[in-house]
């Protein structure tokens, strides 16, 4: 959880994600930066004296103590970029939020996180699509994550939560309000399975410059980004864009090309920027999660009933463990080493258990 240094330093004036990156690769900490003398601090920030005012004055802290009691008021975490909650695929980005704030109960490292985008004014064919692409994402064990807004994105959070998917609405405003405000019940249910997520403190309204700073945060927290509808000039293009930009799969529905609402798919895939997305099975084999699938989905082999009590507590450890050598093996088992041996032997000949090499044994 990130301190009140942590949240100052993410509003120190003039200071970015590049600079914020090389600054805490220099101190162990913000509180460290924060005792820094103006004398070093002009080293670094040279004649920007506006940031060194701010720094040396810690300008900022009355408003991150008053952050700091709205997020325990109302059960919100801010993560800084170097505590180890902070979602993994967000330092990818070369732009990563410092800080992030977070309402919710689900991880945000999730294996696998997908993005759903689109416009605001779905028809009903969008709306169909966007729910059953949901539905059939399901058994891949996915987050769902999209920005909260009317149409596309309601409707995914809407059937994500249904469907017991976690599901995350990145905000372009503080978390003290919801925009719109008629998605505020959807919000509040979302907490509990999934959550809101911004980089924004209270009292930042939900103007228009805010949203591609949201959006950047949606195509980084996800392997792939899908769009269903989107216009020639969208929030959602720009999405993608950005997705493309930080090395994300994009997958765009194709429509019909004189539909305004399907006319921004249609270039995505035209031009390349994205994976034509007729069915869910082109996001498996693009993504490769078939064999991820399988691999998850591999039935575990039965105990055997006829084992001694010696051969039980040695499969019992094997399986548990998934592999182990044989000298982690003898300590666990506690075994007279003759009687280890002869145990694994008669366990291997029955093809119970398989001898890798460096005498390390699995369960076939």
């Amino acid at each position: 959880m990130a301190t009140i240094y942590d949240l100052a330093f993410a509003n120190i004036p003039g200071v970015g994600p590049a600079t914020a990156k090389e600054i805490m690769n220099v101190y162990s900490s913000t509180e460290e930066f924060f005792s820094e003398t103006r004398s070093n601090l002009e080293k670094i920030f040279k004649t920007r004296t506006k940031t060194i005012d701010a720094i040396v004055n810690k300008t900022m802290f009355d408003k991150c103590e008053k952050e700091l009691l709205f997020m325990e008021k109302y059960n919100i975490k801010c993560l800084f970029f170097k505590d180890e909650q902070y979602p993994h695929r967000l330092l990818q980005l070369p732009d990563n939020p410092i800080c992030i704030y977070y309402q919710g109960n689900q991880d945000l490292n999730l294996g696998k996180m997908v993005g759903i985008v689109g416009t605001r004014n779905a028809t009903q064919y969008g709306k169909e699509l966007t729910e059953k692409i949901v539905q059939e994402l399901k058994e891949y064990g996915v987050g769902i994550v999209s920005g909260l807004a009317y149409g596309i994105d309601s409707v995914s959070h809407r059937v994500s939560l249904k469907e017991g998917i976690p599901t995350f609405a990145v905000l372009g405003h503080g978390l003290d309000m919801i925009y719109p405000k008629e998605n505020f019940d959807l919000a509040i249910e979302m907490t509990n399975q999934g959550g809101l997520i911004t980089e924004f403190m209270t009292g930042t309204k939900p103007e228009s410059y805010n949203f591609p700073k949201r959006n950047r945060i949606i195509a980084g927290l996800c392997d792939c980004v899908i769009v269903i509808e989107a216009a020639k000039k969208s929030g959602s293009l720009v999405t993608a864009d950005l997705a493309n930009q930080y090395d994300r799969e994009v997958f765009a529905l194709p429509g019909r090309v004189n539909d305004e609402f399907s006319l921004g798919c249609n270039y995505l895939i035209s031009s390349q920027r994205a994976n034509i997305l007729h069915s869910i099975d082109d996001i498996v084999k693009i993504m490769n999660w078939d064999v991820a699938k399988e691999t998850q989905t591999k039935k575990k082999p039965k105990k055997p009933t006829h084992l001694t009590k010696d051969e039980s507590i040695i499969y019992d450890i094997i399986d548990c463990k998934e592999e182990i050598n044989i000298d982690d093996l003898s300590i666990e088992c506690k075994l007279n080493p003759s009687v280890l041996a002869s145990c694994l032997l008669n366990l291997e000949l029955e093809g119970i258990i398989r001898c890798l090499p460096k005498k390390t044994y699995k369960i076939c």
